[in-house]
């Protein structure tokens, strides 16, 4: 089997695992995590209102992790340091776009720019974090195209 489909099928696998458990009561025990942190950070800042830490959006943990676990020829240092460090980010943006969404009085869902930037930041931590893939596979892509 080729070595894009296996990795196709093992993505999908374990983001399939991971968004069930997130679904399954990970996304409340997360929530529940950062909130001390979250709190304090929105009281510096003079953040006040009502906003929620199980933002739907905020399952993009698991594609990252998902990625991050996956990834070929990636060392063991790269691959936990980049998980801590990506993980890291991902739970700061978290707490930045939710005290986003409670001074801009958004509602319900976090304002479209937002969300998008929500949407694409696994993909970008994964593309620094795991680059020299990224790139020889990217090259390879153009290669074949040309």
């Amino acid at each position: 089997m080729r070595p894009a489909l296996l990795f196709a099928l093992g993505f999908a696998g374990l983001t399939a695992l991971g968004t069930w458990l997130w679904l399954a009561g990970g996304d409340a025990l997360y929530a529940q995590a950062i909130a001390p942190l979250a709190r304090e950070i929105y009281e510096l800042l003079g953040i006040r209102g009502r906003g929620s830490l199980r933002r739907t959006r905020f399952i993009n943990l698991v594609p990252f992790t998902a990625l991050m676990l996956l990834t070929p020829r990636l060392a063991w240092r790269r691959r936990l340091g980049g998980l801590l460090l990506g993980w890291l980010a991902l739970c700061l943006s978290h707490i930045a776009l939710n005290g986003y969404a409670i001074a801009s009085g958004a509602r319900g869902h976090l304002p479209p720019a937002a969300a998008h930037a929500s949407d694409a930041l696994p993909l970008l931590l994964w593309l620094v974090i795991a680059r020299d893939f990224a790139r020889e596979k990217l090259g390879s892509l153009r290669r074949r195209g040309a």
